[in-house]
């Protein structure tokens, strides 16, 4: 990550200054590049737009501009001006259309990212230094063309404004002892000691904030502003969080003039409070004054770290070294299948023991910068498998780092440089759709102690029961206040649960006849589809009811398998709906049926007709409906980004052993995508569009079909 910033800081100032500029914008200019080489890209804006001169009529002094955009997040605004510069692929300056190719780059566009990047490749001198940088990044596109298609291992969200700011947030570690607790540094304004330069003297304006050690709390998914450790832990020198011990009452820290270099301590405290520190050396088997950095301190016996010492495999490889008798043996390299002749950093070892992630920019592999990787030890092999880049969401055309895992093995934290962030760096948090640790060895020798293996599953499904109304198989039911729960339907059927039916609201039944009227009803027409939606009480907490009501939908959905139904004809999703009297426990399950036909006749019952008491948006009244998916998980949502935005929803396919969550409900496609592109903005990566006929979700491919009667479909089908 540091060379690409020094490779981009040299670039700018390489630029040599417009020949015939009025005074007023070469000075602009001048200003604007010493703030640049600085990272002080606020200021190199202001100062460029202080003079009329350099952002109306000068070339460069619009490109420099342009590249302050871009290092502050505004990509579109970037990517604007750098077009309107040239013409016909033709640009005042050849570093243009590298900032094009890292603008589209950032976004994901990886295509035309790579023929930016070629086109500015084009244009260096062959024994060019900078022609194998930009090969890199051509082939980091080209792998981020073969990820983008996998699915997603998890949810990543921005910790928001709480913890991030515009300036450089990295490295959390979560409490050991509190789940809602994580301590993480940054480098920002505030920290003690102000600006400062490479020796620690104090320098205002050329100098840069040094690290200091935070910590926050979250309280019901919601995190509290950070505050900084106390004063004998944050100096004015840089102080860097490496490690928490088990227990939870050690931290492990580095401290120095320059972040890669400088020493490590242990600061040991009593009940959790710092009111009687004890800060000691930590005498290891590497060596941070020469650079030796990322330590992981496993179980206090092992320590994984970084080095670029010499008899590595090149750049940064990592290393391992175990405490045995009071004394650090001599670290040992990881081997080839993990380092490269690239960069190796940031380890770390899940409590299993054979899990390990660590960072690597390796452009054979990488999408970005660094990307998150994950190699597992085969105790009988002896040897770490083939790394495994984590794909996206988790890893992105940025930087990726520092990746630590939650004592409940589903829940993450990374840091990442991604453009949709607050600032330099920022701290994410990933919801992973498994258990990440591996199961125990079992073994006659003392081994691991083992981890309890967390299934990520609600309560079991719950029995629905119900009787149709006397015309088409188009039905909805309400669930009773106390539902009786049942596990895998037995067979035969248990006995059946009680449920209102809301049309006509008199009938009280039970469900399985009307299961079995549209059972009966899909056997005579096979190709019809089914799609069962349950509404839920908007005022629960969006990812529980949702996931309960779902549940409900699956119980259904057993149920009509046990009469010979393919599960594959059957979609099942669950709404929030605003009910007159607020009942946590109410839900209402409809079915309708879709024909996948471009001749499609089915006369469809509006749902509001259906559920005359229940409010929810009119857009699932329309026939061609568009969400934006978030989440691919295997239980229940338990972050809070579906309170903070509209039309939450689950859904889940035959296919698949992952529930999709999404948010919004549009009727036109472009809303969805500026929708997408706002969550995008806003931290939420991976977010895309999907669309549903009916309440029938549909892929590119089957969608095509229903074109000719709806064409609001072509822009989502292409």
């Amino acid at each position: 990550m540091l060379f690409r910033i020094f490779f981009l800081l040299a670039l700018l100032l390489s630029i040599a200054p417009t020949a015939n500029a009025q005074l007023s914008a070469g000075e602009a200019k001048k200003k604007a590049r010493e703030l640049l080489s600085l990272g002080r890209y606020p200021e190199a804006k202001a100062a460029l737009l202080s003079s009329r001169e350099a952002y109306h009529n000068d070339k460069e002094g619009q490109f420099l501009i342009a590249v302050c955009n871009y290092h502050l997040h505004a990509l579109d605004e970037s990517l604007s001006q750098l077009l309107a510069l040239g013409d016909n692929d033709r640009y005042p300056f050849p570093e243009c259309q590298l900032y094009l190719g890292k603008i589209y780059h950032a976004r994901h566009e990886f295509e035309e990212a790579a023929v930016r990047y070629k086109h500015f490749l084009s244009s260096l001198p062959p024994n060019n230094h900078l022609r194998k940088v930009v090969s890199n990044e051509m082939r980091r596109c080209q792998n981020g063309l073969l990820l983008q298609y996998k699915p997603s291992m998890a949810l990543v969200e921005n910790l928001g404004p709480a913890i991030n700011s515009s300036e450089d947030e990295f490295d959390a570690i979560p409490s050991p002892n509190h789940p809602n607790r994580c301590y993480f540094s940054a480098i920002r304004k505030g920290n003690t000691g102000g600006r400062r330069d490479e020796f620690g003297n104090p320098a205002d304006f050329s100098g840069a904030y040094y690290s200091d050690i935070f910590a926050a709390q979250s309280t019901n998914g919601q995190w509290s502003l950070a505050d900084p450790l106390p004063a004998y832990l944050n100096t004015s020198q840089h102080e860097i969080l490496l490690d928490i011990n088990p227990k939870g009452n050690s931290l492990f820290f580095f401290r120095g003039l320059h972040p890669l270099k400088g020493e490590i301590f242990i600061d040991s405290f009593r009940d959790n409070t710092y009111a009687s520190p004890l800060i000691v050396p930590f005498i290891g088997p590497n060596n941070p004054l020469a650079g030796e950095t990322s330590c992981h301190l496993f179980r206090d016996t092992l320590l994984l770290f970084a080095s670029n010492r010499p008899g590595g495999y090149g750049g940064y490889d990592l290393y391992q070294s175990s405490l045995v008798r009071g004394q650090w043996s001599t670290p040992v390299n990881l081997g080839p299948q993990i380092n490269s002749a690239f960069d190796e950093t940031n380890p770390f070892l899940l409590r299993d023991g054979r899990s390990l992630f660590f960072s690597s920019n390796n452009s054979e592999t990488s999408i970005g910068g660094s990307d998150i990787f994950r190699s597992n030890w085969n105790p009988e092999k002896k040897a770490w498998s083939t790394p495994l880049n984590l794909g996206l969401p988790i890893n992105s055309a940025a930087d990726e780092s520092h990746f630590r895992v939650s004592a409940d093995g589903f829940t993450a934290f990374l840091t990442s440089s991604r453009k949709d962030g607050f600032g330099m760096r920022d701290i994410y948090i990933a919801y992973f759709n498994d258990f990440l640790e591996l199961e125990p060895i079992l073994s006659t020798a003392p081994a691991t102690t083992p981890v309890n293996k967390p299934t990520g599953q609600a309560n079991p499904a719950q029995a629905i029961v119900a009787t149709p109304p006397a015309t088409p198989p188009v039905i909805a039911i309400e669930a009773p206040a106390n539902p009786t729960p049942m596990g895998p339907t037995p067979n035969p059927p248990p006995e059946p649960v009680l449920f209102t039916l809301l049309l006509p609201k008199q009938v009280t039944d039970t469900l399985p006849p009307a299961l079995s009227k549209a059972a009966q009803y899909m056997i005579s027409n096979s190709r019809v589809r089914l799609s069962i939606t349950v509404f839920v009480n908007k005022a629960q907490v969006p990812g529980i009811a949702l996931f309960q009501g779902l549940k409900t939908a699956e119980a259904a959905v057993a149920w009509l398998q046990q009469q010979g139904i393919d599960h594959s004809r059957i979609f099942i999703r669950a709404l929030p709906a605003s009910w007159p009297e607020p009942d946590a426990a109410r839900q209402a399950l409809a079915m309708r049926f879709l024909e996948l036909s471009d001749t499609d006749t089915t006369d469809y019952t509006p749902l509001r007709q259906l559920l005359p008491a229940a409010a929810y948006p009119s857009a699932y009244e329309a026939a061609v409906l568009y969400k934006v998916q978030v989440a691919s998980l295997k239980g229940e949502y338990r972050g809070d980004l579906l309170s903070k935005y509209p039309d939450a929803m689950v859904e889940k396919s035959h296919d698949l052993d992952f529930y999709r969550y999404s948010l919004g409900a549009f009727e036109n496609y472009a809303q969805a995508d500026a929708f997408r592109r706002q969550l995008l903005s806003q931290g939420v990566s991976g977010a895309y569009i999907a669309a549903y006929v009916h309440g029938f979700r549909l892929d590119r491919n089957p969608a095509r079909l229903f074109t000719v009667r709806y064409p609001q479909l072509k822009p989502f089908t292409g």
